[in-house]
C-alpha cells in the first residue's frame, strides 16, 4: 500500500483515527491513534508499503480487540452479552489446569 493512500484513508475516518506523519528513530512514517482502542502505533514507510490496509488497521488494535467466549451448560456464548452478576460468577470460578 502507498503511504499517501494510507494517510488519506485515516483522514477520511476522523471519528476512529488520528494520524500524523513524523520520524521515529530516523525512520519516516505515520503515527496512528486508534480512538476506539485508545492505542498509538507508529508505522514506518517500509511497513506501510509491505502491508495491506486491513493488516495495518488490525495492527492498531494492539491485541485489545478480543472477544471472550465461554461454555456454560453445553452452550458457547460471548461474555460481552452477559449481565454483571454472571460476569462476576465467571471471575470467581475456580480454574483447574488440565494435564
Amino acid at each position: 500500500m502507498e503511504k499517501q493512500d494510507f494517510v488519506v484513508y485515516l483522514s477520511q475516518n476522523p471519528e476512529q483515527f488520528d494520524s500524523q506523519e513524523q520520524e521515529q528513530d530516523g525512520a519516516p512514517g505515520v503515527l496512528v491513534e486508534n480512538k476506539s482502542f485508545q492505542t498509538k502505533t507508529f508505522f514506518p514507510e517500509e511497513t506501510i508499503s509491505a502491508s495491506g490496509l486491513s493488516q495495518l488497521l488490525v495492527a492498531t488494535h494492539q491485541g485489545r480487540n478480543v472477544e471472550h467466549i465461554t461454555r456454560v451448560t453445553g452452550y458457547f456464548s460471548k461474555v460481552s452479552g452477559w449481565n454483571k452478576g454472571k460476569v462476576a460468577e465467571l471471575i470467581d470460578r475456580h480454574r483447574t489446569p488440565v494435564s
